[in-house]
């Protein structure tokens, strides 16, 4: 289980990276009136990649819980 919980970790920590790049983007864009659509989109696209790894965490959590119960 713990492959899972670093998986899921570590696909958090990207996902808030690509989150940070996206909103430093959409900042600098409309501090210069250009488009921030891009910027949009790849944000949410990190919030939805960010949610998946939350959900991966919680079943390998719920899991090992399971897995636990049952050895003991």
């Amino acid at each position: 289980m713990n492959v899972a919980f670093n998986t899921a970790v570590a696909g958090m920590m990207s996902a808030q990276s690509h989150a940070g790049v996206a909103a430093r983007e959409m900042v600098n864009n409309a501090a210069k009136g250009e488009d921030i659509i891009q910027a949009a989109v790849a944000l949410k696209k990190a919030e939805a990649a960010h949610s998946a790894a939350v959900v991966t965490a919680r079943i390998a959590s719920d899991m090992t819980e399971t897995l636990l119960d049952i050895t003991v």
